[in-house]
């Protein structure tokens, strides 16, 4: 009797052990489930992307022909890889762990409906595939919840979502090596024009018509002139107004492939404004800094060295 019932005890081990077994193993070849199990199938057919912080700003991101661009800024191009990280991330996020559905706990955690503790707002389409992010967990991933549902759940990874517009597109307005630099001409416009070349024989670039009796600031001021287009960055972009740029200041570049690229610089409203006459910028003008705009503006007197004060 007593061999009977360890018998039994030794089975009911052994199937619950092969049970937990069974549980475990499919646990591992399912993973934690997709918080959106379609959407990665679907990435080609996507259409808009609009994220929403808490204080109302937006993002929009629309498709147009084979181009994603930003509503905001007047269908100004994305930067595709920043769009095709993002999308594939969010497309990989899985859920880890469910947390709280009461709403009432939904703001120390970020995903309230409105202030405090309010959500940033990211919808998908086509499919709707909405969600609101909140805050990121100490240990792993970001908090979010569906619309419309109060249930929290915690992803695999960080939720990277910006209602910032220019997290979204390539602040590089244009990057032009040093070292494709032929000419330089400045022409401000209230001071003497400026012209450096670069010597057929030496390579290097010579600053012309240097006053007489004036020396450079330092030997290596003139190549500072090739280095005018190098990751030229924006503060904001608009659709382009020649109006604005009637009187502007011109920098005119020559490459050595021998295209020609003329950038228009003038100070409106107290905002330091660019137009670049290239093709693919041509419809566009940029704010810039004004550290920039200085730089793209240069003029003889500030290549030279000071004037000595005359001596009684």
């Amino acid at each position: 009797m007593i061999d009977m019932k360890v018998a039994g005890l030794f089975g009911m081990a052994v199937l619950s052990t092969a049970l937990l077994f069974q549980i475990n193993t499919a646990d591992v070849e399912d993973g934690p489930r997709p918080v959106f199990p379609e959407l990665k199938e679907q990435l080609s057919g996507l259409t808009s992307i609009k994220v929403t912080n808490p204080n109302g700003n937006s993002a929009s991101i629309v498709k147009r022909k084979d181009s994603w661009v930003l509503e905001e800024k007047s269908g100004y191009n994305v930067d595709f890889s920043k769009l095709s990280r993002f999308l594939v991330n969010f497309s990989e996020l899985r859920i880890v762990e469910e947390k709280t559905s009461i709403s009432s706990n939904h703001s120390r955690l970020g995903v309230a409906e409105s202030d405090p503790g309010a959500g940033t707002s990211v919808i998908i389409s086509p499919g709707e595939y909405s969600l609101l992010v909140g805050n990121e967990a100490p240990s792993q991933g970001s908090f979010v919840r569906y619309a419309d549902d109060a249930q929290v759940y915690l992803t695999n990874k960080p939720v990277a979502a910006s209602a910032d517009w220019i997290a979204w597109i390539d602040p590089v307005v244009i990057n032009i090596e040093p070292a494709d630099v032929r000419e330089v001409t400045i022409t401000p416009q209230s001071a003497q024009l400026l012209l450096a070349n670069r010597n057929e024989l030496s390579g290097e670039f010579e600053l012309l018509g240097i006053p007489t009796g004036r020396e450079l600031k330092h030997a290596t001021v003139v190549d500072s002139l090739t280095r005018l287009l190098v990751n030229v960055r924006m503060l904001d972009v608009e659709p382009y107004n020649p109006v604005m740029f009637d009187d502007s200041s011109n920098t005119r570049f020559v490459l050595l492939s021998s295209e020609t690229i003329i950038v228009g610089t003038i100070i409106v409203g107290g905002r330091f404004m660019m137009h670049i006459d290239r093709r693919n910028l041509a419809d566009w003008q940029f704010e810039i800094s004004e550290l920039t705009y200085n730089e793209l503006n240069k003029n003889m007197e500030s290549m030279l060295k000071a004037m000595e004060a005359d001596v009684e």
